[in-house]
């Protein structure tokens, strides 16, 4: 070794980052590319001594890299080490159906990563490789999802799992069985308090890490823990920075959160309790796609069959699938933004399939945005409810408003003042305004701070 450049081909740029530091830090010239594209042509314009290659990434993934590579005569031998989250689970198909000389599983640390590559070169050098294919005669890329399916790879880690539940057991009861005389043996209250001695809770606890890895009917927890160790933001911004797909639920003691995630996309998030305001039909309302008795006849009578609220109204021909699309979006954002403020609860992020009214959404939300979004409402609500008395009665100043000028309101600013009459407290006209809190504190606010709202004397 020394010297030799290495071309990192990873869509992460925290992964990239990082390799990239390693493997400088090694003695090695460090090239990268975004995706697979991007990697040919890096190869093109510098032939590098190993290619490190991320499996999944947009426009190229890794398999049909290196497809691309072996298809070229002068690029077809270069060595190539797999570099994925999935390694554990393609490893041996990757490495068979593309040449790769190896494959390292993320995350993975620093002394692994360089002995993988020495390792690779080594092997280069002394002629010590596998074989490499032709491009035109690596299999299909359904060949390698095929044997990926979740529930083949369920019945597998299942069927593995069992078999070290058994060791584990055994190897806790045998010596406190063999420790019986035999008479006691053929006592049924002595054989149960050996067993009931053996079962200590070390072996309790190591059952439990051993059965985590159990996907039951294809679930199976990736991550979880506690949002006030870790917070939910860092959480979301991890799993957008890895692809993820899955689903992560959040909740305290007053409601739960289901966020579906695919490809670290937000595409539907469903509560189970929590305040009202995140109805559906709110959404419809605030947007003045529906009117609040078309929203009340379709609850009434088509929501009580078990319809969902926004597929009724599109049913009913009070809204359109746009519209719906819409209202959905911003259902999840808000609730998102919500579940960002929460000071305790914990967290879970599965891998399963998606429940039919998420498939069917496919949002596709950026978490960044939601984030940062939803960073600066909480940063704007601490400085809007310091200001605001929400005991106090308000109404609205008329001459206030006319200076203002109705072309200057909002559809927003209109649903909150039409909600001031005179006799409701700021928490009141907050609640019956059918607007979100916070953009209704928003409004209100700013009316406070206008003069269009002004506090009732006691």
């Amino acid at each position: 070794m020394a010297g030799e450049l290495v071309l990192v081909i990873d869509d992460s740029p925290t992964i990239t980052k990082v390799v990239q530091l390693v493997l400088t830090k090694a003695g090695y010239q460090v090239a990268t590319a975004p995706d697979g594209e991007a990697g040919l042509e890096a190869v093109r314009a510098q032939r590098p001594d190993l290619i490190l290659l991320d499996f999944v990434m947009p426009r190229m993934n890794g398999y049909q890299f290196c497809r691309e590579l072996r298809s070229n005569p002068a690029h077809r031998a270069l060595p190539v080490v797999l570099m994925s989250a999935k390694g554990d689970k393609i490893r041996g198909q990757f490495v068979q159906q593309t040449g790769a000389v190896d494959a390292i599983t993320k995350p993975f640390d620093a002394r692994a990563l360089v002995a993988v590559i020495e390792g690779a070169l080594a092997k280069t050098a002394e002629g010590r490789a596998r074989p490499v294919p032709e491009g035109a005669k690596m299999p299909d890329e359904d060949t390698i999802a095929e044997s990926l399916r979740p529930a083949q790879l369920a019945r597998q880690q299942r069927a593995k799992t069992t078999v070290d539940v058994a060791q584990r057991v055994a190897q806790a009861i045998t010596p406190a069985m063999m420790g019986l005389s035999p008479a006691e043996r053929e006592n049924e209250a002595a054989i149960m308090g050996a067993v009931a001695r053996a079962i200590t809770s070390d072996v309790v606890d190591a059952l439990a890490v051993t059965l985590k890895d159990v996907e039951a009917d294809g679930v199976k927890e990736l991550m979880g823990g506690d949002i006030a160790a870790m917070p939910l933001a860092e959480i979301l911004q991890f799993l957008q920075l890895q692809r993820q797909t899955g689903v992560l639920r959040v909740s305290n003691a007053r409601s739960a959160l289901t966020i579906s995630i695919r490809q670290g996309l937000v595409d539907f998030v469903e509560a189970r309790g929590g305040s009202e305001e995140y109805r559906l039909g709110r959404y419809f309302l605030e947007q003045g796609n529906v009117t609040r008795e078309q929203l009340d006849e379709v609850l009434t009578t088509r929501v009580a069959s078990g319809e969902l609220t926004g597929e009724a109204l599109v049913a009913a021909g009070h809204a359109t699938s746009e519209a719906l699309a819409e209202a959905l979006g911003k259902q999840s954002s808000e609730l998102v933004y919500d579940v960002l403020r929460w000071p305790y609860g914990r967290f879970s992020f599965t891998r399963e399939p998606f429940q039919p009214q998420a498939e069917s959404a496919r949002l596709g939300l950026g978490i960044a945005g939601l984030v940062l979004e939803g960073f600066r409402r909480v940063d704007e609500w601490r400085l809007m409810e310091s200001t605001i008395h929400f005991d106090q009665v308000v109404y609205v100043d008329t001459v206030a408003l006319e200076a203002v000028g109705d072309d200057k309101l909002t559809r927003t600013d209109k649903l909150v003042l039409d909600a001031v009459d005179g006799a409701r407290t700021v928490n009141e006209v907050i609640r019956e305004s059918p607007v979100g809190s916070f953009d209704a504190i928003k409004a209100v606010y700013q009316f406070l701070q206008s003069r269009v709202l002004r506090s009732r004397a006691a």
